[in-house]
């Protein structure tokens, strides 16, 4: 909501505007902008990273001599009187730095710490501290576009101060990219409180939900928002601890050293040196996208059995706990994206 938000501070300020979805497929401007114009990049953080669909639009973004500015929206939250800040990564630093590479001078980048929406990991935060901490992200975005539209260049304290921390993730970041998303797709179900309305395959901003039999299927393309998790009217969509215990767990048999890809690599490196072993990386992110689609089809078929949902549903605290919608959003409002 932060791009919305912006949007109207400069309309008020006599700017004019445009907003594009990144959701769609073709999601690109047809020429690069005006050197004058000033390109407002917002997104989310998934994994101490930006989402792959972000990631290519970017990357496929026209070089330009435009102003640029970054907002990563990062997992915020509030214990007791303290507002506590989310991690980056190189959500920033990486899209940061292929736009400058691009030709785009940049006027700031803000990490805003708006409502953690993880409910796979916690329970969805209370009413009362999702207002406090979108107010307090509201007065920051305001101060820091009146200095960005005054032609400053503008990085907060808060981004300085992060950055070793972001830097000593930038690997698990990485790793998200390369395996963890595909890994966490393969985790979600639905349970047997599923009606089969389909509002998660109308809502998915990607297109990644499939409604089979009755049940909703999705594919690797999903990103991980967590967005069809917490409009299920049903509270039926859940992320299994269980399986994503299982599926990190062999995946990591398989790629360390006791095992097959282990000794594939050790073998490279006595014939080839580390060169020839760098091969292996291609090989596990092919592994770890066909493991995901396979579990992800077993586990498809394996949740049509009653007895199979009901115990995934079960060996999961999501279960029990509160979902998270941001509250200016209206799943009955709010289509795919334009």
């Amino acid at each position: 909501m932060a791009a919305q938000q912006l949007s109207a501070l400069a309309q008020h300020d006599g700017m004019e505007t445009e907003l594009s979805a990144v959701t769609r497929r073709k999601a690109r401007p047809a020429k690069a902008p005006e050197r004058n114009d000033l390109v407002v990049f917002s997104y989310p953080t998934h994994g101490f990273s930006l989402p792959w669909r972000m990631l290519k639009f970017i990357l496929a973004y026209p070089r330009g001599r435009a102003r640029i500015f970054l907002i990563n929206n990062r997992a915020g939250m509030k214990f007791s009187r303290v507002f506590t800040p989310g991690v980056s990564g190189i959500a920033v630093l990486l899209p940061l730095l292929i736009l400058c590479i691009k030709g785009y001078r940049p006027a700031g980048a803000l990490p805003l710490d708006t409502p953690s929406n993880w409910v796979v990991v916690h329970p969805g935060l209370s009413p009362r501290t999702v207002h406090a901490i979108m107010e307090r992200r509201k007065r920051d975005l305001h101060k820091l576009w009146q200095k960005v539209t005054a032609g400053k260049r503008r990085f907060p304290t808060k981004f300085w101060i992060m950055i070793p921390l972001d830097i000593l993730v930038a690997p698990i970041s990485v790793a998200y990219l390369a395996f963890g998303c595909f890994i966490l797709t393969a985790t979600y179900t639905a349970d047997t409180s599923c009606d089969g309305c389909g509002l998660c395959a109308r809502q998915c901003p990607v297109g990644a939900i499939r409604v089979v039999h009755g049940k909703p299927r999705w594919s690797i393309r999903c990103e991980s928002c967590m967005r069809c998790l917490n409009v299920c009217p049903q509270k039926a969509v859940h992320g299994s601890w269980l399986l994503m215990g299982l599926f990190t767990w062999a995946l990591l048999r398989l790629t360390a050293f006791s095992g097959p890809l282990g000794f594939a690599w050790k073998s490279l490196s006595r014939r080839g040196g580390e060169a020839a072993s760098l091969l292996l990386y291609p090989a596990w992110w092919l592994l770890a996208v066909f493991v995901a689609w396979m579990l992800g089809h077993l586990l498809f078929h394996l949740n049509r059995w009653k007895p199979a949902a009901r115990f995934l549903a079960v060996t999961t605290p999501m279960h029990f706990w509160r979902r998270y919608l941001n509250p200016a959003f209206h799943p009955e409002r709010n289509g795919r994206g334009p």
